[in-house]
């Protein structure tokens, strides 16, 4: 099974170093404003103005960067075998609120349930919009804070033997390597690595936004 912690960390940092750019590019605009010679009045209109920008920004910001931490670390993760698409980019966009969900009541009713391993392996791309729910033995995970939050990345290989590897931008709670385990989440892609016996196993990555263990 191949080890993802660096990759989020890694990922972490390039993610942090952009929000500093652009926290510097703010600052140099907000300094230039300062020193335009516009009457009183003026200068605090156009202070207020770039302070409404500035807030905005951060709730924009806020909002994509789940999305974009996906689609930065998806060819990453599939070891440059898939990229993500537009079409959950822009589900996890507009669902920005759900990723993560502490409340499972909150993301059940949007989850299609007829949809199984089985359809993501034959057919993926009619479900990039849609939530998935699979459930099955953790056969690994691995969890790391890092500057956006905890991140948590959980293998499960549902009662098909078809395995997802879920990335949940929150803490995992008490679930452990052979536990049993549900996750909610929206497919992102397809893709195979190397097992253990030297063969190759497919699965489908998901951006996670419900975890939870089952009862056993």
């Amino acid at each position: 099974m191949l080890k993802k912690i660096l990759f989020i960390a890694l990922l972490s940092v390039s993610l942090t170093a952009c929000g500093s750019i652009f926290k510097e590019e703010t600052t140099k605009l907000g300094s230039d404003s300062s020193t335009t010679s516009f009457a009183t009045e003026q200068t605090a209109s156009n202070e207020n103005t770039a302070q409404q920008a500035s807030t905005n920004n951060q709730v924009t910001d806020k909002q994509y960067l789940f999305a974009e931490f996906m689609k930065d670390g998806t060819p990453i993760l599939t070891e440059d075998q898939a990229s993500m698409e537009q079409t959950s980019y822009d589900f996890i966009v507009n669902n920005s609120s759900l990723f993560p969900s502490t409340d499972k009541s909150k993301v059940i009713h949007l989850v299609d349930k007829s949809v199984t391993t089985k359809h993501l392996n034959k057919s993926l791309n009619l479900y990039l919009n849609k939530f998935v729910q699979i459930s099955g033995d953790v056969i690994d995970i691995e969890e790391d804070n890092v500057a956006e939050g905890t991140m948590a990345i959980v293998y499960i290989s549902d009662e098909n033997d078809n395995t997802v590897m879920a990335v949940y931008p929150g803490a995992s709670g008490e679930i452990f390597e052979g536990d049993v385990a549900s996750v909610i989440g929206v497919p992102i892609a397809n893709f195979s690595y190397e097992n253990v016996s030297g063969g190759y196993t497919n699965t489908t990555l998901l951006a996670a936004s419900f975890l939870t263990k089952e009862n056993q």
